[in-house]
């Protein structure tokens, strides 16, 4: 379930124009977007995401298993924080309630938790604004 997921949130914020202008298109260097951790050429702006819990609800009597999970996202620029926020509103645009195509499963929501603010790394000269996500979804 933790790969589908990721491929099905992966797939769903490079599919949108607005995200992948805000980090600078997909030319050279891919999409941007990491699962876990970015290579060190990763060039900035961009965004990493990865799974902080998974837990199966319905186990007990039902034949319909969902899953919740919780997912963690980071979003990290060098440009300063402005440009950072308006890469997290334009996540946050494509995420929001979204509809997540998951191989194998039904998506049923998709739900922003959490959005911190702004970062900022003196020693890297980075800033990051974390968010977290409730990925609920019943298998086919």
């Amino acid at each position: 379930m933790i790969n589908v997921t990721a491929t099905g949130i992966f797939n769903k914020l490079k599919g949108d124009v607005a995200l992948m202008t805000a980090l600078g298109g997909v030319a050279g260097n891919g999409y941007k977007i990491y699962h876990v951790i970015a290579p060190q050429t990763a060039v900035l702006p961009y965004i990493s995401f990865g799974l902080v819990t998974d837990s199966p609800l319905g186990d007990f009597d039902s034949q319909v298993t969902i899953e919740d999970s919780t997912w963690w996202f980071n979003v990290f620029s060098k440009t300063g924080s402005k440009n950072a926020g308006s890469i997290a509103k334009s996540m946050m645009t494509v995420l929001d309630n979204a509809a997540l195509t998951i191989t194998g499963y039904n998506a049923l929501d998709c739900e922003r938790e959490f959005i911190g603010s702004p970062i900022y790394d003196p020693e890297t000269a980075v800033y990051q604004i974390p968010l977290r996500y409730r990925i609920r979804v019943n298998k086919t």
